[in-house]
């Protein structure tokens, strides 16, 4: 299965190798097609990862705006008005140009790549006489003989520690900073009265520790080939020059303004009080003293969302009538 994802990235490593053995010896040849294959894959997926990290910016720009709408359409009590609020919210998203889509699409691109990408550095590097991708017998043995300050590239980590450890400490070093600005983005806009959304920061905030230390792990202790350091070398490096050019774009294009500062402060604030759990216990406690109030409360919130629900046809139904005349 995984082998589908290689094709395209041996290609790739193929023809780079192709163009750098034509002037360089065969390591050196090598050496700079794995470089120049983690900027080209890297290269390709960039604009997909710059669309994710935008429509997130969007989204929390027109968060403010947004909630006051998801307010009001608490308290609706007809269709029409519903229709009205959920019209306002539709042409929000297309004022922002906010399509969540696009910021969840290119996880199935980018996944598959990473999977191609890493899966050929392995096997090249790995003792079984096969070939790997489009990389021919003669490819794969040609690289299996190159070497970095006299290592083979395809020798285990654990026995060059001299050469790994500054290469890996580099690794660690990129991957920790890039994860660690990914991380204060995040805060910025992350309602911490959210359940899902404060525990994917926190989840954020482990991975800042945890997978730097699962890495030290797996290159001492594992069968891992030099070849695989330095691909995290260069591959995380990547990461860290192209995370530090989008945080750069976006408080340059797309700065936070005070609207959202205060949102989240607001909801730290909802968050360490525990603001929704005493509401909910409240209502709880108050139902149970007038078992009536709960029986009229749980016919109005069905009430409610029959209106949500009849509205969201009405708005769909006017969606669809428009996108033939936007297409004239």
């Amino acid at each position: 299965m995984l082998e589908i994802f290689m094709y395209p990235v041996s290609g790739i490593m193929k023809l780079w190798h192709l163009l750098f053995s034509s002037f360089l010896d065969g390591s050196m040849a090598w050496i700079l097609t794995i470089v120049f294959l983690v900027l080209t894959v890297r290269g390709i997926i960039a604009p997909l990862n710059w669309q994710s990290v935008k429509q997130g910016r969007i989204g929390a720009l027109m968060r403010p705006e947004m909630t006051e709408l998801n307010q009001q359409l608490r308290h609706v009590t007809d269709v029409e008005e519903a229709v009205a609020l959920l019209t306002e919210q539709r042409e929000l998203k297309r004022r922002y140009k906010h399509n969540p889509m696009l910021g969840c699409f290119p996880s199935f691109i980018i996944v598959p790549a990473f999977i191609g990408l890493y899966q050929v550095v392995l096997r090249v590097s790995g003792s079984a006489q096969e070939e790997v991708g489009m990389l021919t017998l003669s490819d794969v043995s040609s690289f299996r003989t190159s070497t970095v300050f006299g290592v083979p590239l395809t020798d285990f980590a654990r026995d060059h520690r001299d050469l790994v450890l500054p290469m890996l400490v580099a690794a660690l070093v990129f991957t920790s900073l890039s994860t660690l600005i990914m991380l204060y983005r995040g805060f910025l806009t992350t309602q911490f009265d959210q359940k899902i959304p404060r525990r994917l920061l926190w989840f954020m905030a482990l991975m800042v520790v945890l997978i730097p230390w699962m890495l030290w792990n797996v290159a001492w202790h594992g069968p891992i080939p030099v070849t695989i350091i330095f691909y995290w070398g260069c591959s995380y490096l990547f990461s860290l020059v192209q995370t530090v050019v989008y945080e750069s774009i976006l408080r340059r294009r797309y700065p936070l303004p005070e609207a959202v500062h205060e949102q989240r402060r607001a909801s730290i604030q909802r968050w360490r009080t525990k603001e929704a759990k005493k509401n909910k216990k409240a209502l709880k406690a108050q139902f149970k003293a007038n078992p009536e109030q709960k029986e009229e409360y749980d016919v109005s919130r069905k009430r409610h969302s029959a209106i949500l629900a009849e509205a969201r046809k009405i708005v769909k139904s006017n969606s669809q009538r428009e996108e033939p005349t936007t297409a004239e």
